[in-house]
């Protein structure tokens, strides 16, 4: 099949480090891999040369960003002022598509769904091919409680249209695929299809990076950004805590974030400095390495109601072939079987991790055990299975 694949967020650059641009291009790898021929319309390209096999098009105005051509704007006028460019990049995607389109025709659209874009489900309605949507978060939600929104009866009206207009909608959890039949989405034309890993680069014979770090020290690991909803609080609390007991403990972090300046404030206080170490960000082809450093990976998530999330990093974790602590919260507790593949600890609570970590630590065949069952489960949550699952959706002869 010939796939038309559209991300029309700019805050998501196709070619970057963020988890989300990481998924953009393995599922576009994947569809590559069973034999598709991919073209991606793209809002904004990033910076990485990160491989990608499919054709790319980054779709651009002749406008620019209010903070490129309107320094003087601020605050809300600001943000109205990209909205605005939101929805006029969703307009220039849509034109592009057709032309190309009225040339080599597409069988399948594939949207990742941005807060103002419309434009998979209006050319699958001119074109009269099926457009899948993958949804992701409740970016309308997300966006009121994190950023700004100033166009939300515009967001509003996307998200109908989308969730209604989609031949099929794709969500990383149950937890979404509630949002989205509750905006109006058909319960028979959602289905729930988690995040995936790379098998490939990701395995349990992967070698490790090289962390400065003392004979015999036990390696407790966190990978993602330094923001406040990862838990990395409850996880220097914890750490804390452990290392009054034993100086055996070292912290690796692999990540970087805004939180990052308070972290390195806390370990100094805290005394810990010397026994942690902090990577900033990282290529994701280096992960693998920093991950297989790691005797312990972590995730920490705080108390979140309607946790929706669908955390690669776990999915990674498990591939190595790590033993996990994670929160019992969303997809998390029904990708983790507590004693089994992992351990479950309540959301939040530092002293349970505590436990969970000194468990794991004075007990090498638990450890072991763990991972090898992390590392089977993951190898049936690959991106190639993602891939595959989407084309059995949307298909010939499914619509």
């Amino acid at each position: 099949m010939r796939i038309a694949y559209i991300t029309a967020d700019r805050g998501i650059p196709v070619f970057g480090a963020k988890g989300a641009s990481i998924h953009i291009r393995e599922l576009v790898n994947a569809f590559s891999g069973l034999n598709h021929d991919v073209t991606v319309f793209a809002a904004r390209r990033g910076p990485d040369d990160s491989p990608l096999h499919a054709e790319f098009m980054e779709v651009s105005l002749e406008s620019k960003l209010p903070n490129e051509n309107n320094s003087w704007l601020e605050g809300e006028e600001k943000t109205r002022e990209k909205e605005r460019y939101s929805i006029a990049m969703s307009a220039a995607i849509l034109q592009r598509l057709q032309k190309i389109h009225a040339k080599t025709p597409f069988d399948l659209i594939y949207e990742r769904y941005a807060l103002f874009s419309t434009t998979g489900v209006r050319a699958a309605q001119k074109l009269g091919i099926p457009c899948a949507v993958e949804v992701n978060t409740p970016l309308i939600l997300e966006q009121q409680k994190y950023r700004k929104l100033i166009h939300l009866k515009e967001a509003e009206a996307v998200e109908s249209e989308v969730f209604c207009g989609a031949s099929v909608l794709f969500t990383v959890s149950e937890q979404v695929q509630t949002y989205v039949e509750s905006k109006g989405a058909s319960p028979s034309n959602t289905f729930v299809l988690p995040n995936g890993v790379d098998i490939t680069r990701f395995h349990p014979k992967v070698f490790p990076n090289a962390v400065n770090l003392r004979s015999g020290q036990c390696v407790i690991g966190f990978v993602g950004s330094l923001k406040p909803w990862h838990g990395i609080d409850v996880l220097l609390d914890a750490f804390r805590t452990l290392q009054r007991d034993s100086n055996q403990y070292h912290l690796l972090i692999v990540g970087d974030g805004p939180l990052r300046p308070w972290v390195e404030g806390y370990l100094a206080g805290a005394g810990l400095d010397q026994h942690a170490t902090i990577t900033g960000w990282t290529p994701n082809e280096q992960l693998p390495g920093f991950i297989q450093s790691m005797d312990i990976a972590v995730s920490p998530y705080p108390e979140i109601k309607d946790f929706y999330f669908s955390p690669l990093k776990l999915y990674e974790y498990m591939a190595v072939g790590k033993p996990i602590v994670a929160s019992k919260l969303g997809q998390i507790a029904q990708v983790i079987n507590d004693g089994v593949n992992g351990i479950l600890t309540q959301p939040g609570d530092s002293k349970a991790l505590v436990t969970a970590i000194k468990n794991l630590y004075q007990n090498v065949s638990l450890r072991q055990r763990l991972g090898q069952a992390a590392a089977d489960s993951a190898s049936q949550n690959t991106w190639n299975n993602v891939a595959t699952k989407v084309i059995a959706r949307t298909g010939p002869g499914t619509h």
